[in-house]
């Protein structure tokens, strides 16, 4: 009785130590129940920054896409943001690999020209995201992918021209066709790149055949640097040739209205001195002479000679007309 006692106190006196432990212990599980819910919900906020876009998927599908800014999405496992950087633009070489740094200049892909040339041509693409989602869902590995686009429009581009063209005016028409048509076949296949530049890095060929282009590119150029010579130089001459001809043409205008002013002139004196001759013929033609004498006798020496010893008298009249003796 007295062993059952005891053992009945002991156990009277364990029950009551449990008791006072269970409090405690649902209170920390009341505050994990409460904080839980509140860290798994509040993980659901995120950032995008200023240069970036993202994306939310819900249980696999696009939810939406949004803007820098702070956002809100259900936490795992019912939502998945993927955030994309769409103002970085990013690089690939087609026909090579770029490298931060290369001692040698890239030699390219090798392609075939229109008149069966071949020459190595080093391409370089720069595009930036402009759709996070297709880019991200559409196509596996867009980099490959504009990497391979582009080496198949530089291809069919460059096989539809001549080598000296590609080597010297074709560049620019070689970068915008790639760009465009490459461009084009991202478009159709919505993978959501956009791109921003096609440069052509390098185009290299047999040296000796690089020669003779590179002779031919600086004749092209002492040529283009001749005609800018000879346009400035006809420029400069033909105003000055034209000012001297207008001078020329004014001048014999002039000349022609002063001979025609004499001719009249002389015409009327003429005239009237013919009518004057027609009245009084012998003193007209005495006047006339006398005038004549006026005007040629100041430009003559006359040298009187006396050869007879001055027993013959000396007739000094000169100004008779008709009278030759001096």
């Amino acid at each position: 009785m007295s062993d059952h006692g005891q053992g009945g106190v002991r156990n009277g006196a364990g029950s009551p130590g449990n008791t006072s432990s269970m409090p405690g212990r649902r209170y920390w599980i009341g505050v994990l129940g409460l904080v839980l819910p509140v860290v798994y919900f509040t993980s659901g906020f995120y950032v995008v920054n200023a240069d970036e876009h993202a994306v939310v998927r819900r249980f696999g599908a696009i939810e939406a896409r949004v803007g820098p800014g702070m956002h809100y999405r259900l936490p795992w496992p019912v939502d998945r943001v993927d955030v994309l950087k769409t103002t970085s633009v990013m690089k690939i070489g087609v026909g090579f690999e770029l490298r931060d740094k290369d001692a040698e200049s890239p030699k390219g892909v090798e392609l075939l020209t229109g008149d069966t040339n071949i020459l190595n041509v080093a391409l370089v693409v720069q595009y930036a995201i402009g759709n996070p989602a297709d880019y991200l869902f559409q196509v596996d590995g867009p980099q490959t992918l504009v990497g391979a686009l582009a080496e198949s429009v530089l291809t069919e581009t460059v096989v539809g021209m001549p080598i000296d063209e590609v080597l010297t005016t074709g560049r620019l028409a070689i970068q915008g066709r790639v760009k465009l048509k490459t461009q084009e076949a991202l478009d159709r296949y919505q993978s959501g790149v956009q791109i921003s530049s096609v440069s052509i890095m390098n185009i290299t060929l047999d040296p000796s055949v690089a020669q003779a282009f590179q002779d031919v590119a600086d004749a092209m150029a002492d040529r283009e640097k001749t005609q800018n010579e000879a346009r400035a130089y006809a420029n400069d001459q033909i105003p000055r040739a034209r000012g001297e001809a207008s001078r020329t043409v004014s001048d014999a205008q002039n000349y022609r209205q002063q001979r025609i002013a004499e001719a009249i002139g002389n015409a009327t004196r003429f005239q009237a001195l013919l009518q004057e001759y027609q009245k009084a013929p012998e003193v007209t033609r005495s006047r006339i002479y006398l005038d004549s004498m006026e005007k040629i006798l100041p430009k003559v020496k006359l040298y009187v000679i006396d050869s007879q010893g001055g027993r013959v008298p000396i007739n000094l009249r000169v100004t008779a007309p008709g009278n030759s003796e001096k």
